[in-house]
């Protein structure tokens, strides 16, 4: 009895070093992860009403505290006053998720309200979180989700413990933070509008491109 006993106790030990083992290995391989050489946003089809565009960079220490797969910032001049900004950050990574508040607050915004939003886009709705964020006189209303191009939330937290059933499935949690920047002033409401408008040209095509991206990683 005994014998048959201890025969079971290291079978079960030999079962969770194999446990670990493989997590171990599939955490390495989730991690050294990597995405298809290429422009996975496909920039130059990302436009908006003929407004003028740029595209902005992350700065050093940002890509080193991020370590994101992709970035996009692209910033959009009507060239009468009126402006928008989509960044798109993705990542495989913990760290390369986050919140606007997370690189805003750095930069000397607070926040002034937020709330939860629906952006009807075609093909379907999404929930995000619209906040307005102030800086020296300066309003700006900054709308943001979090996705991997098919599911969606406003709530990091959520999506967090969505992309850590992906780890224990060993697939590639492949995630982005979306964020919209309008300025606010001087009519919040043209603001938010303008927001919407911006979101329902611009939002479908990045998801698109997540979806294929996730087909991609290797």
């Amino acid at each position: 009895m005994a014998r048959s006993l201890h025969r079971y106790r290291l079978l079960a030990l030999n079962g969770v070093l194999v446990l670990v083992l493989a997590g171990s290995y599939w955490g390495r391989r989730i991690d050294a992860a990597t995405l298809p050489e290429g422009d996975l946003l496909r920039r130059e089809q990302l436009t908006f009403r003929g407004w003028k565009a740029s595209d902005a960079e992350l700065t050093a220490s940002e890509r080193e505290l991020l370590q994101p797969d992709a970035v996009l910032i692209r910033r959009f001049d009507s060239g009468k006053g009126t402006g928008a900004e989509l960044a798109v950050v993705v990542g495989h990574r913990k760290q390369s998720i986050h919140t606007p508040g997370f690189c805003m607050t750095g930069g000397g915004w607070e926040l002034a309200s937020q709330r939860q939003c629906t952006l009807d886009l075609p093909g379907g709705s999404i929930t995000a979180t619209r906040s307005v964020m102030v800086r020296q006189g300066a309003q700006v209303v900054a709308t943001y989700f979090f996705t991997d191009g098919r599911y969606s939330t406003p709530n990091l937290v959520r999506f967090q413990s969505a992309q850590l059933l992906k780890r224990l499935q060993a697939e590639v949690p492949l995630g982005a933070l979306v964020r919209i920047l309008v300025p606010a002033q001087p009519d919040l409401r043209a603001a938010e509008k303008l927001s919407d408008e911006f979101a329902r040209e611009t939002v479908p095509h990045v998801l698109q491109s997540l979806r294929e991206a996730r087909l991609q990683v290797r």
